[in-house]
């Protein structure tokens, strides 16, 4: 925790303002979360269905493996939805990584801006855990998905905490091509 610290990491303050302009880091959390993923002809409930999946790398460079690269992200989501034939238009709402950190979320949502927004009509509605429960590392992408599962059985986007104005590094959270859930809102089914 002393070097995630002094890395600018971990909010002073023990909370994560994901995507907010007073955005100082993350807190750790723990977290266990178990998934069941079968064929669908095996399953005795379906809760969501896996189009696509894929991992990238960024840390090969000069910044180092805890710089993110909002390119590689990019990237990465144009091969995960072009081969799928899902059109970035719709897609209603992505759970990000954002650890509310000052480089991680600009990267993150720049990223998504350049991948998902350019022809969206309606903005794309995001949230991340971490400002709910703070960050449990290893178990952060399972916690997301239990998360926007619950979300959609229950027919509501869960809100983010700690969102009051955007950060100035994400432009399309000004423009409105990205919009942070900051009350619970109605899923619309995309």
């Amino acid at each position: 925790s002393v070097q995630f610290l002094k890395l600018g990491m971990l909010s002073p303050e023990g909370s994560c303002k994901s995507f907010d302009e007073s955005g100082n880091g993350y807190c750790r959390s723990e977290a266990v979360v178990v998934m069941l993923l079968t064929k669908k002809s095996l399953a005795r409930r379906v809760y969501a269905t896996i189009l696509n999946a894929g991992i990238n790398t960024d840390g090969c460079k000069e910044q180092g493996v805890t710089f993110p690269s909002g390119e590689a992200q990019e990237q990465l989501i144009r091969s995960l939805y072009e081969p799928a034939g899902l059109a970035p238009e719709s897609l209603e709402y992505i759970e990000a990584h954002g650890t509310g950190t000052k480089v991680g979320d600009p990267q993150e949502l720049n990223g998504i801006d350049r991948a998902l927004c350019t022809t969206r009509r309606d903005p794309l509605l995001i949230g991340s855990t971490k400002s709910n429960m703070g960050h449990p590392e290893p178990a952060s992408g399972l916690a997301a998905l239990a998360k926007v599962l619950l979300s959609l059985e229950n027919g509501v986007w869960a809100p983010n905490l700690h969102f009051h104005s955007p950060n100035p590094e994400i432009p399309a959270l000004r423009e409105g091509r990205l919009q942070v859930v900051d009350r619970p809102l109605p899923v619309r089914g995309g």
